[in-house]
Formats: structure tokens, C-alpha cells, sequence
């Protein structure tokens, strides 16, 4: 399974904490490039101390690594539009 399918699956049970999701990956590059994709498609949505982080933000966090810094305080849910890819329901 490709770890994109692996996070999305992760997060079907329910959300969970950065740092957890960032286990799976095998260096901080390839996680920031993932849920930063992950994010721009509508399959993921971002929380920071239960607010919803807005779109402008994600650049920052995810592509001048500072999710690193805030990971503590953020968190993945998975949307309906990434339940139904990773389950394969319409």
C-alpha cells in the first residue's frame, strides 16, 4: 500500500496528531510533500488547536518546514472525498 493510501486509512478510524501520521514516512521530505498534496486535493483537512488551518498557511507549513516547529499543536482528519477514494466508494 503507498503511504499515501496508508495515512489516508489511518485516518478513516478517526483524526490523529501530525506526529502520528509522520511515522509512516521515511524522512520529513517526502511527508511534507504528501500531506501538502494530500491537503490541495480535498482529501485531508488540517487543524491547529481544534481551528481549521487556512490554505495560505499550508505553503508555510509545508514547504519551508514549519510543520516541524508546530507539529505538536496539529492535526489530520481525513474528508468525505478522501474516505471514498481510499475505500473505493462513489
Amino acid at each position: 500500500m503507498s503511504l499515501v493510501l496508508e495515512t489516508l486509512d489511518q485516518l478513516l478510524c478517526s483524526d490523529m496528531p501530525l506526529s502520528v501520521i509522520r511515522g509512516l514516512y521515511p524522512d520529513d521530505g517526502t511527508f511534507a510533500v504528501a500531506i501538502h498534496s494530500l491537503l490541495r486535493n480535498g482529501d485531508i483537512r488540517l487543524f491547529s488547536d481544534g481551528s481549521e488551518v487556512p490554505e495560505w498557511r499550508w505553503r508555510e507549513l509545508f514547504k519551508a518546514g514549519g510543520f516541524l516547529q508546530e507539529m505538536p499543536w496539529l492535526r489530520l482528519e481525513i474528508t468525505d472525498k478522501g474516505a471514498r477514494f481510499v475505500t473505493g466508494t462513489t
